[in-house]
């Protein structure tokens, strides 16, 4: 369960990123955050991780606070696919990366670890590109490794930033079916309205930092005065 309890997040500029946000996301539950570019959308899930700062309010997940006391429960209780796979990919080999995290958040031997890793990798059908180069794979591949790396250390939930940004219409199609299954609380930020409809059951719509709506991803999208409203159509 994600709590976000009136929280406030200010840019170096001063003004407000998230302002008296208040949401609360339950176990399994798969919710998009919608939002025109500026809209506080990453910066919400950078909050939930306990990667920046907040200027009021809390955050719980599953019942411990995001704060700086309990972050090493924090990161393994959730985990974050970026937006830029690039930045999540570093070492020389597919395998190497996802191996990297569950090496630092579960632990184990490094016969563990390895088959910890190829287990991931052969139940999203990636186990073939294990000793690729991530700069090599396309943006498909590089999204479902990035996602294997993540949930290999096995979190409870689960954030993505611009999921579908990168992925041509199959790949999109592909990657929203292989979320839409996880048994997992999935918090996605997107514009892509179709993909958050194929993905997830609510829709949170942010607009300068602050909620401007939260419902079933149905009623959302037909709402055009709203869509209009926060430049999502």
């Amino acid at each position: 369960m994600i709590d976000i309890k009136n929280i406030s997040a200010v840019r170096q500029n001063g003004a407000f990123a998230l302002d008296s946000l208040s949401l609360e996301i339950k176990p399994r539950a798969k919710v998009a955050v919608l939002g025109a570019n500026g809209a506080g959308k990453t910066t919400l899930l950078w909050a939930v991780m306990g990667l920046i700062p907040l200027a009021g309010g809390k955050i719980f997940l599953d019942g411990i606070e995001v704060e700086k006391r309990n972050l090493a429960k924090i990161r393994r209780l959730a985990g974050l696919v970026f937006q830029n796979s690039d930045d999540q990919l570093f070492l020389p080999t597919v395998l190497e990366d996802v191996m990297f995290g569950i090496r630092n958040f579960l632990g184990g031997g490094e016969d563990f670890v390895r088959e910890r890793a190829e287990k991931v990798l052969a139940e999203f059908s990636i186990l073939h590109l294990k000793d690729r180069r991530p700069q090599e794979l396309s943006d498909g591949e590089k999204r479902k490794v990035s996602l294997c790396a993540v949930l290999a250390c096995e979190p409870e939930i689960l954030l993505l930033d611009e999921p579908s940004a990168p992925l041509d219409p199959r790949g999109r199609s592909e990657f929203a079916g292989l979320l839409r299954n996880l048994d997992k609380t999935v918090l996605l930020t997107t514009h892509d309205l179709s993909f958050a409809e194929k993905v997830c059951e609510k829709c949170a719509v942010l607009r300068d930092g602050r909620l401007a709506a939260f419902g079933d991803t149905e009623k959302i999208l037909s709402d055009e005065k709203l869509l209009l409203d926060c430049s999502l159509a």
